[in-house]
């Protein structure tokens, strides 16, 4: 026994440094496989049986539900009812600057223009806003406004910079709410 213990020192001191490395390295190995790896394929298998379950829910809701068949003026009517209605123009609007306030853009002023005619179910608010603000800022802020409110199209965009070397652009957006006459 004294023997073999002698023979394992004598042959850890005659590794040296690059043998002691190696075997650190094979020891971390083995850590991170047990402490990472090992996790991971768990965490992977349990998303696996989670993806099969919600594939054979959705083909058997599939096999159960009729799908229904929509006349184009239902599609319509359909459509048109995911606009908010024009009482709401003033909810919408202060969305829009609470959408701008939390991106850090500043609305001073504004334009505005109310379009309705009358064979249109749509009527059409064209909002000019006149900004200054930094690019990453402006679309932050275009792509919340567009989220929050699904009636809001971009209609135009005009970028201007004073300096090339300055961070500001002086922006002017143009976009169309379009609003449910109905609603």
């Amino acid at each position: 026994m004294k023997r073999l213990r002698w023979e394992l020192l004598n042959a850890l001191r005659a590794i040296g440094l690059a043998g002691w490395v190696g075997l650190a390295l094979v020891l971390l190995c083995a850590v991170a496989w047990w402490g990472v790896a090992t996790p991971m394929q768990e965490e992977a298998r349990q998303l696996e049986a989670d993806s099969t379950t919600l594939e054979r829910r959705v083909r058997e809701r599939a096999a159960t539900e009729a799908p229904v068949v929509l006349t184009a003026q239902q599609q319509l009517a359909e459509f048109e009812r995911r606009f908010e209605g024009e009482k709401s123009l003033t909810e919408s609007l202060a969305r829009l600057h609470a959408a701008a306030r939390r991106q850090g853009v500043q609305l001073d002023k504004a334009e505005f223009k109310w379009v309705s005619d009358a064979r249109e179910p749509l009527s059409r608010y064209t909002i000019v806003l006149p900004l200054k603000c930094d690019y990453r800022a402006l679309r932050r802020f275009t792509r919340e406004a567009v989220r929050e409110l699904p009636g809001l199209a971009m209609e135009e965009v005009s970028l201007r910079r004073a300096d090339a070397k300055s961070p500001l652009l002086e922006v002017q957006l143009r976009f169309v709410l379009f609003v449910n006459k109905a609603g």
